[in-house]
């Protein structure tokens, strides 16, 4: 019987989150609210929340010496960032998700969604494809929300 309390992980069962690697990070604000900015000429034009958002991912990470973010994209309901992992450490993947979400939950009072979206980057020609997807994100916007 399914059980409605229980989450199904969308991470690879077999694959160490600790260990060096190039990852695919989107995080959605819950109900896919429009919370932290709008699109105008497509471009971000961040609110409050968004700067707040943005300051965090930065603070973050320069508090992580291990990890490096390649690029990041705050839209409206989500954000988009490549973290780069640098060395094996012993902090998971999803910890430092979960640190970043809890941060700004408490500063904005944002509702993030329960999972995020990760996707491990295994070579140069899947970085540039992503890599282009995140820059070209706000300029696409309209396409995804009409």
């Amino acid at each position: 019987m399914y059980n409605q309390n229980k989450r199904k992980s969308i991470r690879l069962k077999e694959y160490d989150y600790t260990k060096e690697g190039i990852y695919f990070i989107t995080i959605c604000i819950r109900n896919r609210q429009q919370l932290l900015g709008k699109i105008i000429n497509s471009q971000i034009q961040l609110n409050q929340k968004g700067k707040i958002i943005e300051k965090e991912l930065i603070n973050t990470i320069n508090k992580l010496k291990y990890c490096n973010i390649k690029i990041y994209q705050i839209m409206p309901d989500h954000i988009h960032f490549i973290l780069e992992i640098k060395n094996e450490n012993i902090i998971k993947l999803g910890d430092i998700v979960r640190y970043y979400k809890g941060r700004t939950s408490s500063k904005t009072k944002i509702h993030w969604q329960r999972n995020y979206y990760e996707h491990i980057i295994r070579n140069e020609k899947e970085y540039n494809k992503i890599y282009e997807y995140i820059i070209n994100n706000p300029s696409n916007w309209w396409k995804d929300n009409k």
